[in-house]
């Protein structure tokens, strides 16, 4: 089984390493038939989005018939997701922890302001370095990872009532540097110990209802930072039981690597109980069949309606 579909997808115009016109040749070239691209809008990445609305577009339009390209973005928990009209599908994800009595725990930030350059914007970022990260926990949570993941599982759990994502992207993005030596500042958390399990558990139960799905996101394990995808052995397990929903993603920020780690990640994701995984389409028209596909929530086709979860089979 082969998956020739990636949804989350980054380029020259926020931190990846190739144009997405590029990206596109290469997808062609591995005989993929959906490509989502997905720049980011967060504090610490953001790019043109106009001029990369405009870009995607246009790509759509020359590449018709050849690659279904889907227009999204990965919005950052702390955005309003009026921050990106038009798009068709966005990418959930928490890359930044609002700080104790932040006021970005009770509102989005909206189109125009960027969070980063301002000191006072009360976020902590959890991917940025492995120092920072550490001065961070020091500095709001005492030093104590735990309850660092805590409040930032915390804020994961309220990702689908603030922004009604396609799928929420990197679960688990606080073990980010967690597989580095002790020595160099990773092993600070206990991906197996309830202290960590507990609050991840209950924002998984919380974000679970909504019906999105949550993505085995391979970009750390194809960088060489984490052992396994995004969300770990145990958490994926978990998910399984209690019905949650997967597609495998990349992270591409090199087109190389467009499916990058996805045989892995097929083989994680059967080996925690999932019978299949998704890939998102357009309307399959005379094709639609109940027990196969099913409306994508909160997705804008912009040719009508919306997009649709295919369910692919993985092999016994």
């Amino acid at each position: 089984m082969e998956i020739k579909a990636n949804y989350h997808t980054h380029t020259t115009f926020c931190d990846g390493s190739d144009t997405a016109e590029d990206v596109v040749k290469e997808a062609i070239k591995k005989g993929f038939t959906h490509l989502g691209f997905s720049g980011h809008i967060d504090p610490g990445v953001r790019m043109d989005f106009s001029e990369y609305d405009k870009e995607i577009r246009r790509l759509q339009k020359c590449y018709k018939g050849k690659l279904d390209i889907i227009r999204g973005v990965e919005l950052d928990n702390a955005y309003d997701p009026k921050a990106v009209p038009g798009v068709e599908y966005y990418i959930g994800s928490t890359h930044f922890i609002p700080v104790p009595g932040s006021e970005v725990w009770e509102r989005t930030v909206e189109n125009g302001t960027h969070l980063e350059t301002d000191p006072d914007s009360g976020l902590c970022g959890v991917d940025g370095s492995v120092e920072v990260l550490h001065d961070k926990c020091k500095k709001y949570f005492n030093g104590d990872f735990y309850e660092m993941s805590a409040r930032y599982f915390e804020f994961e759990s309220l990702i689908c009532e603030r922004m009604s994502p396609a799928f929420i992207g990197h679960f688990d993005l606080i073990t980010r540097f967690n597989d580095l030596s002790k020595e160099d500042g990773g092993h600070f958390l206990s991906e197996t110990s309830e202290n960590y399990l507990r609050p991840a558990r209950k924002a998984l139960d919380k974000l679970v209802r909504y019906g999105i799905p949550f993505e085995m996101n391979c970009g750390a394990v194809n960088r060489g930072r984490k052992k396994d995808a995004y969300p770990g052995p145990e958490l994926l397990k978990y998910l399984c039981e209690i019905g949650g929903e997967i597609l495998i993603s990349s992270d591409a920020h090199q087109k190389e690597l467009l499916d990058g780690c996805f045989e892995e990640a097929l083989a994680s994701a059967k080996s925690a109980g999932f019978e299949h995984v998704n890939i998102l389409v357009r309307n399959p028209g005379d094709k639609y069949d109940a027990g196969i596909y099913r409306q994508a929530k909160n997705t804008r086709d912009s040719e009508g309606g919306c997009l649709y979860w295919e369910k692919i089979k993985i092999p016994e």
